[in-house]
């Protein structure tokens, strides 16, 4: 019990570090929308890269990126190859979202693609689909928390108290302190978290034989440096993580948060380095030598996903403390950025847009506090359902499955004039009603729900924009003569 204690110590002056952080930016915070969800659009590159990060990887990273390389081996490289064209994505899009969000004062995806549509069907939709997909992403941060903390405390803390901590606390600093205290708080915890995975890694090296630690493993399971196929398998992991990194609404809205377009140009040279050579290396590195025989004391294939925690669990007990405090890091770096997301969405997209769109920037403000308070509520509930306490890997994979159904709709105010409206909301209804059929009936087809969706919804828009009578309209021109100019210059 006495290690307990350390652990909730170690815990409390974690978490009051992030509170003061909090305070600090809620004495910046103005009552404005654009301050309260975007940070008032002010980011640099420093707190760019490192907010980006930290809300992308989390317990994913810490504990189910870990468990699944356990559980596949070297076949679940797809996932840090992949974390590498994120660079692109920025590069092509970041820029792209910045301007227009700057030009026309857009808060959410959904304010930008019924201006370019001019229809509120396509607001509705990108809506609809943000939530549902960053739900279990959310999830998650809650239950991969708790969990940790149970294991690391061999049941002290029960798996209830660690769901009520982390959905408390992230509420309340979220609520306290928006966008700016979220992105000042990733910046604290990324370093964290990340440095602590850097030092993990090279635990394991070391505890595996140090420079011939794969040479033991393929004396011991050679199975998992063997790439044991399942093409589209990995097809839909790659492309759930590939394009979810900018297609998920609190991610895009990292874009409208950045001072310039140069931040986001210098975010995109480090995102390779930080966000696939150092988290998801480690995470390979830690989950492959776990087969080391003894290393991690009680592991199997079923508790996989708390390599890291069962490791710790013979250690010294300030070290399996630090341990639980990276990964709640981890946890509340990616789920504060979510939550606030979430709020942005449902009030500016739902309630202001069609039940009060005369509401003050300060009323707005409030709603939005209390849309972070009933949505922390709904996470907590759900995280008590069985069916949110499995492999961590699957359950967040479904978010990305769902958030990328969006990619050819939002194509059309990025890179496409000639997109249509009808095809866009029509890309998004096929796309998530291929994915919803694939998961939930026995298809023959081979292709991951997310992948097929995503298929039927390209062909749906480019077809759909090809075949429609219709003419570009005078914002469609806009949009696309602005990005040409603002990228470009005038001579081009």
């Amino acid at each position: 019990m006495g290690s307990s204690y350390l652990t909730v110590i170690v815990l409390v002056v974690f978490l009051t570090i992030l509170f003061l952080i909090s305070i600090k930016a809620s004495r910046s915070n103005k009552a404005t929308t654009d301050d309260f969800y975007l940070a008032n659009r002010g980011l640099g590159t420093i707190v760019l890269v490192m907010t980006t990060g930290a809300s992308f990887f989390s317990t994913w990273t810490l504990l189910g990126a870990v468990g699944n390389f356990y559980r596949d081996g070297v076949w679940f490289m797809g996932f840090p190859a992949w974390a590498v064209v994120h660079a692109i994505f920025i590069w092509i899009f970041g820029a792209r979202i910045w301007y227009l969000g700057k030009k026309y004062g857009f808060i959410t995806p959904g304010d930008l693609m019924e201006k370019f549509y001019g229809t509120p069907k396509a607001r509705v939709l990108i809506t609809a689909i943000g939530i549902i997909g960053l739900l279990p992403v959310m999830l998650i941060q809650v239950t991969g928390g708790a969990q940790a903390l149970n294991s690391l405390t061999l049941g002290d803390i029960p798996y209830w108290v660690g769901v009520l901590i982390m959905g408390v606390f992230v509420g309340f600093i979220v609520t306290l302190s928006g966008g700016r205290g979220a992105a000042w708080g990733d910046t604290f915890m990324g370093l964290f978290f990340g440095f602590t995975l850097i030092g993990l890694a090279l635990t394991f090296i070391y505890q595996s034989g140090g420079v011939t630690a794969f040479n033991n493993i393929v004396d011991v399971t050679p199975e998992v440096l063997t790439n044991h196929g399942n093409f589209f398998g990995m097809l839909e992991l790659a492309l759930g993580l590939g394009l979810s990194f900018w297609l998920m609404p609190h991610m895009w809205q990292k874009f409208y948060s950045a001072s310039t377009p140069t931040s986001l140009a210098k975010m995109s040279m480090v995102t390779p380095f930080w966000n696939s050579w150092v988290m998801a290396i480690c995470a390979m590195f830690i989950g492959i030598l776990a087969h080391t025989p003894d290393l991690v004391p009680n592991l199997t294939q079923e508790n996989s996903d708390n390599i890291i925690p069962l490791f710790f669990s013979d250690a010294p007990p300030i070290f399996g403390s630090i341990i639980v405090a990276a990964i709640v890091a981890a946890a509340i770096s990616t789920i504060n950025s979510q939550l606030l997301s979430s709020a942005s969405l449902i009030v500016t997209d739902i309630y202001v847009r069609f039940v009060n769109p005369e509401m003050s920037e300060k009323k707005k403000t409030w709603i939005g506090r209390g849309t972070v308070i009933g949505l922390t509520g709904l996470i907590v509930i759900v995280a008590f359902f069985p069916f949110a306490q499995g492999f961590l890997v699957p359950i967040s994979e479904l978010g990305y499955s769902i958030s990328i159904q969006v990619l050819p709709a939002v194509l059309g105010p990025l890179v496409w004039r000639k997109a249509k409206a009808s095809a866009a909301v029509w890309s998004m209804v096929a796309g998530m009603a291929t994915l919803a059929l694939v998961n939930i009936l026995d298809t023959p087809i081979i292709l991951g729900g997310g992948t097929a969706g995503l298929i039927v919804a390209t062909i749906v828009f480019v077809g759909g924009s090809l075949l429609s009578k219709k003419t570009t309209t005078a914002i469609q021109h806009e949009f696309h003569d602005g990005l040409k100019e603002a990228l470009y210059g005038k001579e081009n």
